[in-house]
């Protein structure tokens, strides 16, 4: 049997009983919303790597990226190709962290994250898909806390940002639990 079709099929297989035994859920305090699985833990690790915890500035993780990608993946006004494209993306991260260390993008450590990434973004679709990611970590970082990201306007403060008027009335800080 092939190595790469070996791969494929824990990969496979790996997926069906971790998406069968547990939802990740994003619980908002008025309601639960259950978001796509593994896929949506992968966009938040590669998120947490792509903008990690330094002296810097704030990291994805701080700017609470979890909150804004449920608000992004919920919003109607994104096209539903545009978000299936950026789930896909994720999944095919999945499968290449498979297919090359046998092991999901979760528990790879930082060199294998490093060195995976460079490999991928040779492709179109992986380059689309960091990209994708670092965009919405930057809308992140600049949009109103309403939107539950940048608590506290932490981003507008490490930026000297003055983000303009009017601003939302209502500033409702929504916090997701992960």
């Amino acid at each position: 049997m092939k190595k790469e079709s070996l791969s494929r099929r824990v990969f496979l297989g790996t997926s069906l009983i971790f998406g069968a035994g547990s939802i990740f859920w994003l619980q908002n305090k008025d309601k639960k919303t259950a978001l796509y699985t593994n896929e949506t833990q992968v966009l938040l690790a590669a998120s947490h790597y792509l903008f990690p915890q330094s002296s810097l500035g704030p990291s994805a993780k701080e700017l609470h990226i979890a909150s804004y990608l449920v608000f992004v993946l919920q919003d109607k006004r994104i096209m539903k190709e545009d978000r299936d494209s950026f789930l896909k993306g994720a999944y095919w991260l999945e499968e290449s962290s498979f297919e090359k260390y046998n092991l999901s993008f979760l528990n790879l450590n930082e060199s294998q994250k490093e060195e995976l990434l460079q490999d991928v973004t040779q492709d179109r679709w992986a380059e689309r898909f960091v990209y994708t990611c670092l965009t919405y970590i930057f809308e992140a970082l600049l949009s109103a806390p309403i939107y539950g990201s940048n608590p506290k306007k932490i981003g507008w403060k490490w930026l000297e940002h003055n983000p303009g008027f009017p601003q939302p009335e209502k500033i409702k800080e929504t916090i997701y639990e992960v």
